[in-house]
């Protein structure tokens, strides 16, 4: 385990800029009796002084504490562990792993999450620039792309669109999907009663679907229910990711401004 020697290592690091205790006092608007007792180890920064020292010298906190940032595979240990702490693929986990996610969009933006709780992000944020995409938001939603990723789409990507889309194109189809993702094995009854939908047009909708392979009827064990619908394996994480995505785009203009956010938009700040 490291040793922390953060009196050293605020010592160092005025020492290396070449300022005076006095400086560095007046810098963070703190006494230089402080930086003394902190250098010579009679007391340490509090929690809130400890990000504006960083900020200071621009190091990280972990420098601060260990003369050293921590190394990447010590970052993916704690993060691992952090998720890997609740049940495996809990509700929780999730909740968990896009906080962490937060985090990450955080420090790509320079914090245009400043202020917020990373568990608690209930507008969009959003950045788009020559590097990648970012989006996240406390609904259930985070989403990375580096520009490079595109570089590998082909005709292939276009054929498989083709396959998909042309299904989708009406908004009754984008409906029951939906519908169906919303609840595992969904029967006939359910998805009536969820949509409103007349028998012909539910009817209509759902062989349509089935037809380009994307919902699967299924013979329910209880009697009662006659047959469910899901989202065949094929295309059950598109369909999942596609229309989270659309909704966040959607959402996001409806609460941010009245306009595409799209190349440039680095960053909204809220």
């Amino acid at each position: 385990m490291k040793e922390i020697n953060i009196s050293k290592n605020i010592s160092d690091l005025r020492k290396e800029k070449g300022i005076t205790q006095e400086q560095l006092a007046d810098s963070l608007n703190i006494s230089p009796q402080a930086v003394s007792k902190w250098e010579t180890n009679t007391s340490l920064p509090d929690t809130q002084t400890l990000p504006l020292i960083a900020d200071y010298f621009g190091v990280s906190i972990d420098y601060l504490f260990y003369g050293q940032d921590i190394s990447y595979d010590e970052i993916y240990e704690k993060v691992f562990r952090k998720v890997s702490a609740h049940e495996e693929m809990s509700k929780e986990s999730y909740e968990e792993a896009l906080a962490i996610f937060g985090c990450a969009h955080h420090g790509l933006s320079k914090g245009n999450l400043r202020g917020r709780s990373w568990k608690i992000i209930d507008l969009p944020c959003h950045i788009s620039d020559a590097n990648g995409v970012s989006l996240v938001s406390g609904k259930g939603y985070g989403a990375m792309l580096t520009r490079s990723f595109f570089e590998n789409i082909n005709r292939k990507t276009a054929e498989f669109a083709a396959a998909i889309l042309p299904a989708l194109s009406e908004e009754d189809a984008l409906l029951v999907c939906m519908a169906i993702l919303s609840m595992s094995d969904i029967s006939y009854g359910e998805l009536k009663e969820k949509l409103g939908f007349d028998d012909d047009g539910l009817r209509q909708t759902l062989d349509k679907l089935m037809e380009a392979k994307i919902v699967v009827e299924k013979v329910s064990k209880h009697k009662s229910l006659g047959c469910t619908y899901e989202i065949s394996s094929m295309y059950h994480t598109c369909l999942c990711i596609l229309i989270a995505t659309i909704e966040m785009q959607r959402y996001s203009l409806e609460v941010i401004f009245p306009r595409c956010m799209g190349y440039g938009d680095y960053p909204i700040n809220l």
